[in-house]
């Protein structure tokens, strides 16, 4: 790798809402579709329902966000959690609870990547293996 060595930062909030007013599983899957669009496209962040299967008044969310460095991780989940505090406003969902945890790869540079070349550089596609 040239120059400044990579120090890569990545974050996952966990938030676990309640669906009120939820009679199905369309009522729950339009509640949360709307959610994760709209958190997707303003902070670019991976989002995704992960459950419970089944469920029409609760659904746990995941977002995860990478970074450059910790406080932009942080303010990036914050922001989606602060987002989150303003929808509940509108009393589709309450939040029940949230889990976040950032951390940084400060080693990543000292650590074997089987993607690079001796020099470390990334070889061309279709040249890996060839020296």
């Amino acid at each position: 790798m040239k120059g400044r060595p990579l120090t890569p930062c990545a974050g996952m909030l966990l938030t676990w809402i309640r669906i009120t007013g939820s009679r199905s599983m369309k009522d729950r899957r339009r509640v949360i579709q709307s959610l994760l669009e709209k958190i997707r496209g303003r902070w670019n962040v991976s989002a995704v329902d992960i459950g419970p299967d089944g469920s029409w008044t609760e659904a746990n969310l995941a977002f995860s966000a990478a970074a450059s460095a910790l406080s932009m991780a942080e303010e990036r989940l914050e922001a989606v959690y602060s987002f989150l505090t303003r929808m509940e406003e509108t009393g589709e969902f309450t939040i029940i609870g949230r889990w976040r945890e950032v951390t940084c790869y400060d080693d990543i540079s000292d650590a074997e990547n089987q993607q690079t070349d001796a020099k470390g550089d990334i070889p061309p596609p279709g040249t890996e293996g060839k020296e």
